[in-house]
């Protein structure tokens, strides 16, 4: 750590070997949902717990679930990687494309689930780090491929490796998009929710990104549906199934609908894609529940241990009942049950409803078997179609007309119920005959039954239900075809069944029927459902945008542009988290269609203050950029979504920023972020703007910033925020010609205001030059500037030349002496006030009774009169020397003082706004401190020499007659050149330090020195200056020739 004194001189010397890797630990990311075969432990959890007996709560049989995402991974201690720079990263060898491939593969599967959860003061950072992977991963999967800047040259040979970095491409963004998805459902869980709805913002905006990956998995037409513009493709299968007569019913459909990989229209992917994304919702919905099972839950999702038997309680109760009165009480199809065990199937059949939603109809089929219900599941296991092997239902049709008209009859009584309920509006808990009639619905694909039932609360619930009708009343038509081309056969044949599990006679016209692929037509239901949760849940924004990327054209574009404008004008908490939402919705559109996010229309009245209008993605940049920069704990976030801004605005907004950054690891940071994350040189430009912006900073009202460290002693807070600027240029070396320009920039603000106390040369207040010199510069500032300087190699615009350097160099070494001369002369004036030369004699002779006594008294008493007299005049003669060498080094500097060395610089350098203030500056600072300079080292040697006068005649008035062998002694103990036994002779008055002409002599040899063209101190004096100087010059010499009389030779 930095001593306490050194005010952040060497805070940056050692911060890079404190500092650690910024973010937090890594967590697993949630599972979409289990896999299947799951056995549900129905048996009491030991004292209230979650836990059960056995795997647990939710153990599996045959497997552990199937994760949607994969487990959580690190990254590389310190690894940032540039967004916009083509080249590879700093230290990193150019590897071969074939090479480059398998790293970019490796490295993919080892960020592919990189989502960092953050802590209460941080929300952000998971989605920081998900975006820059992501970058990451396009900006070298991208270099691979050939698609940016000067990469032509890696080109790879052969379609299959371009082909495997355009896959890697398409992987990343699934891989970016499930990542949002996991870390909005992640922080679902872990905030608390609203007991009106299903899950809160954070899990409607995880579903969001959840169907935006789905989408995606199956190409970017998928995703961005008919943003084009252009005709929207048919619903087609990939193959005919009146073709397929031979073929089985579950083979021709499962040609038909394009086999494993779901390769027909895109309609039909996109239709498959959604289902799939809904049921993983439903899933992940009734996993959580299925985890609060036991924590003192009022509404358990299982029934109790107890129903392992069909219907204990009924049963029980019957078996009480005479056996006349108990026959023909009891039909399973009709039952009339004891309450408990009506909670209990409520319970169960919501379950395997929740279940069946969710796509796991075998382990909702598994739960009845458990509960003692097998006939439920057999009742709900007739869809398969008839497989060549002999599995599936040989009657499908038949049954799912009649699951439809149970279901409908059963949804009409399970209305009937809820409606003569005396509480109205949202349960947790509706008859058991409303969820069965829910999952006859969805086994039928009857929508409008469906839509119509209270089992379906949420929006999810409607959405999951149209989705899954339209894909089942699709197979219907592609199975009734397919039976159709058999019973021509069948016709064909003579009445012989060629084809087992031909249907005959079960054609249906009340039948539902689809929209051909058409989602807007379908999701166009939920507007029209009774239940208020379902019809208004779509108001939601994330939710809305789940319908608008389902129905894609002009409802996406209108859906991006609307969430901008509300994330644009809100200024609260939730409004910066939907900016959060946005802006990163908008960034990943960019990526994948720079052309379609450029033509998103502006909110009214935004556009650039100079009149040019910004694109949508920049303003969302610029106001989430400012939503980080406000919130100190955010700002580690700041440089990525800087750098994605255009190149202008990085430069102004970074350093706009930056000028409110104090404290040194938050320096550091944020400047080693720009370096990696900006084009090449974007950090020197941007340090030169915020260092010079604090220095030029009017003076006005000053409030201390988070981290700013306080004032030295002393110095105003403003000149201590000023000063600690230059640290910005002294965490790398090549930044340090630039800190001594901004260096004695600020050099030259200090000697201009610097007030004047109304004591001369004195008067001046340095402090805070002084200061900043020995507390805040780096000793080596100008060795290293220098060494910059003369590197050769690819410099950034506006770097410094060596010549610029020396001339800078003379600068700072002026203003240096400068200071270091007005320090000593203001010790000398300290000296000179706090030291007499007068003092009396200390008598010793008085009681001598000889003469002898008398003599050898006397005689010691002018030795330590004169020793006395040498230790003054050693104080104040060294003092006089420090000072008047300070300031000679000043008037005498090498070229003059403040004057350039180098004058036939390049033109570019010299006629550049800054440089022609510095030359107005250095002009005005020698006018000033010049003659300033100049006077002081005359005041210096005027006051030693009177102060000598004053020695010599205190000496002549108390030692009359002796005072000249006193003073020749004392005068000869200061001339090295003079010996004990010399005699005393004239040069001695003015050759001794201790002799007052000593000093007038070199008072006036100063005339000497300011009219010698060689430093060029005459041309800094105005007349009046002059002429006083002059006047100066003329009582030196008076004064002088007085000087020599003061001994009698």
């Amino acid at each position: 750590m930095a001593a306490p004194d050194d005010y952040g001189l060497n805070a940056y010397l050692d911060i890079q070997a404190e500092l650690g890797q910024w973010g937090e630990s890594t967590v697993a990311t949630p599972a979409r949902s289990p896999g299947p075969k799951r056995r549900y432990d129905l048996s009491p959890p030991p004292e209230a717990t979650a836990a059960a007996d056995g795997d647990g709560d939710a153990g599996t049989e045959g497997g552990e679930p199937s994760p949607r995402f994969p487990p959580a991974a690190g990254r590389a201690p310190g690894e940032m990687v540039g967004v916009q720079t083509p080249e590879p990263p700093r230290g990193r060898p150019v590897a071969a494309p074939e090479e480059q491939l398998v790293h970019v593969a490796q490295e993919e599967e080892f960020m592919e689930a990189e989502v960092l959860m953050g802590d209460g003061a941080d929300p952000y950072r998971p989605y920081h780090d998900a975006l820059l992977a992501y970058l990451r991963s396009r900006e070298r999967l991208s270099q691979v491929v050939g698609l940016e800047g000067d990469i032509s040259m890696m080109q790879i040979d052969g379609e299959d490796d371009t082909s495997r970095a355009q896959t890697g491409l398409d992987e990343a963004e699934v891989r970016f998009l499930s990542s949002l998805a996991a870390i909005c459902l992640s922080r679902g869980q872990q905030l608390p929710q609203d007991d009106s709805e299903e899950g809160g913002p954070s899990t409607h905006e995880g579903n969001l990104w959840d169907l935006l990956s789905s989408l995606r998995a199956a190409g970017v037409p998928s995703l961005f549906y008919g943003v084009d513009g252009g005709p929207l493709p048919e619903l087609t299968l990939a193959n005919d199934p009146a073709t397929l007569s031979e073929a089985s019913p579950a083979e021709a459909l499962d040609a038909c609908l394009g086999g494993a990989e779901r390769n027909a229209s895109l309609p039909l992917q996109r239709l498959h894609a959604a289902l799939g994304w809904i049921e993983g919702c439903h899933g992940r919905t009734f996993d959580a529940a299925l985890e609060r099972e036991y924590e003192r839950n009022d509404d358990p999702l299982l029934p109790p241990p107890r129903r392992r038997t069909m219907r204990p309680g009924t049963v029980e109760a019957l078996s009480k009942q005479p056996k006349e009165q108990a026959a023909g009480a009891f039909h399973p199809d009709a039952p009339v049950l004891a309450p408990e065990d009506e909670l209990d199937d409520a319970r169960l059949l919501r379950a395997c409803f929740m279940l069946i939603q969710a796509g796991r109809a075998g382990e909702a089929t598994q739960l009845a078997n458990d509960c003692g219900q097998p006939w439920l599941s057999a009742s709900w296991t007739g869809g398969e179609p008839l497989s060549s092997d002999g599995n599936g239902n040989p009657t499908r049709m038949l049954w799912k007309s009649q699951c439809r008209k149970v279901g409908e009859l059963m949804a009409r009584q399970a209305n009937a119920e809820v409606a003569a309920m005396e509480d109205t509006g949202h349960r947790d808990l509706y008859p058991s005959v409303a969820y069965e009639a829910a999952i006859l619905s969805l086994l039928s694909d009857n929508a409008d039954a469906a839509l119509r039932n209270p089992a379906f609360r949420t929006w999810e619930d409607g959405v999951h239900a149209v989705l899954r009708a339209e894909a089942g009343i699709i197979e219907d038509d592609v199975l009734r075809v397919h039976n159709g081309a058999r019973a021509e056969a069948l016709e064909k044949s003579g009445g012989h069944f060629p084809h087992p599990g031909t249907e005959v006679g079960v054609d249906d016209a009340d039948a539902p029927r689809g929209s051909d692929g058409d989602l807007a037509l379908a999701l166009g239901k939920l507007e029209r459902s009774p239940v208020e949760d379902v019809r208004a849940g779509g108001g939601d924004p994330f939710r809305n945008g789940a319908a608008s990327f389902l129905v894609g054209q002009e409802a996406l574009r209108e859906y991006i542009e609307e969430c901008a404008a509300l994330a644009l004008e809100g200024d609260t908490d939730d409004a910066a988290e939907f900016l959060r939402f946005v802006m990163h919705l908008v960034l990943y559109v960019d990526t994948v269609l720079p052309d379609f996010c450029a033509q998103l229309a502006l909110p009214p009245g935004m556009s650039a203050s100079d009149g040019d209008t910004l694109s949508l993605k920049e303003l969302l940049l610029l106001k989430y950029v400012a939503c980080l920069s406000s919130r100190r704990e955010l700002w580690s976030h700041v440089a990525l979504y800087a750098s994605l801004l255009s190149e202008e605005n990085i430069l102004d907004t970074y350093a706009s920023f930056l000028i409110h950054v104090h404290s040194d690891r938050e320096r550091w940071m944020t400047l080693k972020q720009a370096r990696d994350l900006f084009p090449r040189g974007f950090d020197c430009y941007i340090l030169r703007n915020v260092v010079r912006g604090l220095i030029l900073a009017e003076a006005g009202e000053w409030s201390r910033e988070p981290g700013e460290a306080g004032a030295p002693a002393g110095v105003a807070p403003a000149d201590a925020r000023r000063m600690r600027s230059i640290h910005w240029l002294c965490y790398y070396p090549e930044h340090r010609p630039d800190a001594l320009v901004c260096s004695n920039m600020l050099l030259r603000r200090f000697l201009l205001s610097c007030p004047d106390n109304g004591a001369g040369a004195a008067g001046q207040d340095l402090y805070a030059p002084k200061v900043f010199v020995e507390k805040f510069l780096p000793n080596d500032l100008v060795e290293v500037a220098r060494d910059e300087s003369q590197k050769e190699g690819e410099a950034v615009a506006g770097s410094i030349s060596f010549s610029m350097v020396q001339n800078l160099e003379a600068e700072y070494l002026s203003i240096k002496n400068y200071l270091r001369g007005h320090t000593k002369y203001v010790q000398f004036l300290d000296a000179i006030a706090q030291t007499s030369p007068c003092h009396q004699s200390t008598k010793l002779g008085e009681r001598s009774t000889s003469e002898q006594e008398t003599e050898i008294a006397a005689k010691m008493e002018r030795n330590a009169f004169r020793s006395k007299k040498a230790e003054l005049c050693k104080l104040i003669v060294s003092s006089a020397g420090k000072a008047a060498d300070a300031l000679m080094e000043v008037l005498t500097f090498a070229g003059g003082w403040l004057v350039d060395v180098n004058t036939d610089l390049d033109g570019a350098e010299m006629e550049t706004d800054e440089a022609k203030a510095r030359s107005e500056e250095l002009a005005a600072i020698r006018s000033k401190l010049v003659p300033a300079a100049v006077f002081m080292l005359q005041e210096v040697l005027h006051k030693t020499a009177l102060w000598l006068e004053q020695v010599a005649y205190d000496t002549i008035d108390q030692f009359s007659g002796a005072s000249d062998d006193m003073l020749a002694a004392l005068f000869g103990s200061f001339d090295e050149t003079h010996g004990a036994n010399d005699e005393l002779t004239a040069d001695l008055l003015t050759a001794s330090q201790a002799a007052p002409g000593y000093w007038h002599k070199k008072s006036l040899g100063l005339a000497s020195i300011v009219a010698n063209d060689l430093h060029a101190l005459h041309e800094a004096f105005d007349d009046t200056e002059m002429e006083s100087f002059l006047s100066l010059m003329a009582e030196s010499k008076v004064k002088g020739e007085l000087a020599q009389s003061l001994i009698s030779i």
